[in-house]
């Protein structure tokens, strides 16, 4: 696909869409996951410095001291990652768990008027822990004890669950991300599919197959098949009026090159020989190039919109059989060989009208035989013509088929028989050679496409 491809700058969009809205959607997971984790790690820690607060015994000889251990083993294992501690704030006392072993935790963000706080602090072993502090008082006989009390859990461990739950969210974005652009691709493929057939249908009519769009499209492509079958139509049309035009001017200046013939003919009677001759060679000319523009007229373009299909065999036998009855054909032999059932892609007429300038040549300058060949090679058919006449040198050879070149100026005929037939070939998009051959006369060898 190109860079100016429909298809790829919308999947190139949606692919961008999808891109960013799934980095927004996990980072904003992301962020509420810690949240959420920072938030149970939080309330964890308020149970167990309840739990703290009522296990410390205030009237004990050896103040600060907890009436009961706390639940968790957790807390006997050094430098486990979950840790108390309680400072006297009267005496300087402390006591932790054992899992401190010889490190104190920082309580001062605990004050007396501040409630719990909610931080972080450093902790042994060079951790970094999330913390829960409070400073709260005790009534005694002897008056009030004030304790700093703080309760802290390792944060690696909710790093640890952040981490991975990050790497499982990548990976189920990655793959909801490669679903959704698999979507977008299908979608893109399914909504352009429409053109795709429109270019089909037209390429149909341009092969002609068809002479309309075929089959049926969404409404948002109606117009536009519209459209496409209405400029088919209108080319269709100028070309037909082009061509009707240009048969009507053709028939009209017949009347007057008939005239033009009488008067050449009425002047040589009165024995002005000069100008009845010049009058009577323009007369030819123009009468020539009147025929020749006419069967340019009859040619089916390759536009035209009707299947082209064409047999081989039926135009040879109908040329041949006509020009048998001719009195240049009817002495000659004539040998036709042809692979069975060849089918050219040309219009019946236009193959009939070459077959018949082709032949007509070979027929006109043949001595005793012409003789036809026709091979499938490929996807093409080649058909060789050959005569036995006196045949043409290299240079005549190179000008053969020239728009009204005659090689013999005493011979009838204008020249522009050939003319038509590379017309109708190059139309066809066919390809014809001149050469020498073997029987002594011209070898003229076609190449047309087959059909289907």
């Amino acid at each position: 696909m190109s860079a100016r491809s429909l298809r790829l700058r919308l999947l190139v969009g949606a692919a961008c869409w999808v891109t960013l809205a799934l980095l927004i959607a996990g980072g904003a997971i992301a962020y509420l996951f810690t949240a959420n984790v920072e938030r149970t790690v939080r309330v964890n820690l308020e149970a167990s410095l309840a739990r703290l607060v009522a296990a410390i015994d205030a009237q004990a000889p050896r103040s600060p001291a907890l009436a009961q251990s706390l639940p968790d083993p957790r807390y006997e294992v050094p430098l486990s990652g979950v840790y108390w501690q309680v400072e006297g704030i009267n005496d300087g006392q402390v006591i932790r768990s054992r899992s401190l072993w010889d490190s104190v935790l920082d309580g001062s963000a605990a004050t007396a008027a501040g409630g719990e706080q909610f931080t972080t602090i450093a902790g042994p072993g060079g951790q970094s822990l999330l913390a829960l502090a409070i400073q709260t008082q005790f009534s005694v006989p002897e008056g009030t004890k004030t304790y700093r009390i703080v309760i802290a859990e390792d944060r690696a461990i909710l790093d640890l669950s952040i981490a991975q739950f990050s790497k499982e969210l990548a990976l189920a974005l990655l793959i909801l991300g490669m679903a959704l652009i698999l979507a977008a691709w299908l979608q893109v493929r399914i909504g352009l599919s429409p053109l795709a057939r429109l270019r089909e249908g037209i390429e149909a009519i341009r092969d002609g197959t068809t002479d309309r769009v075929p089959g049926s499209y969404p409404s948002e492509v109606m117009p536009l098949v519209g459209e496409v079958e209405a400029l088919l139509a209108s080319q269709q049309k100028s070309m037909e009026f082009a061509r009707a035009r240009a048969a009507d001017l053709a028939h009209g200046l017949k009347t007057p090159l008939s005239v033009l013939a009488a008067l050449s003919d009425r002047l040589r009677e009165k024995g002005d020989t000069e100008t009845a001759e010049l009058v009577g060679d323009l007369a030819d000319e123009m009468a020539d190039r009147v025929d020749y523009q006419l069967r340019l007229s009859r040619l089916r373009l390759r536009t035209r919109s009707h299947v082209l299909n064409a047999p081989l065999d039926t135009a040879l036998a109908r040329t041949i059989n006509v020009l048998q009855r001719t009195r240049d054909g009817e002495d000659l032999k004539w040998n036709v060989e042809s692979d069975e059932g060849i089918v050219l892609d040309i219009d019946p007429h236009d193959l009939i009208e070459l077959m018949g300038v082709l032949l007509e040549n070979a027929t006109r300058w043949s001595r005793t035989q012409v003789k036809v060949i026709a091979v499938r090679i490929g996807n093409e058919a080649e058909i060789s013509i050959s005569d036995d006449g006196k045949g043409l040198t290299p240079a005549e050879l190179a000008r053969i088929g020239e728009r009204g070149q005659r090689l013999d100026e005493t011979a009838q005929g204008s020249g522009l028989g050939l003319a038509i037939a590379r017309e109708i070939i190059a139309q066809n998009d066919g390809s014809i050679t001149f050469g020498k051959a073997v029987e002594g006369g011209v070898l003229v060898t076609v190449r047309l496409p087959i059909a289907g």
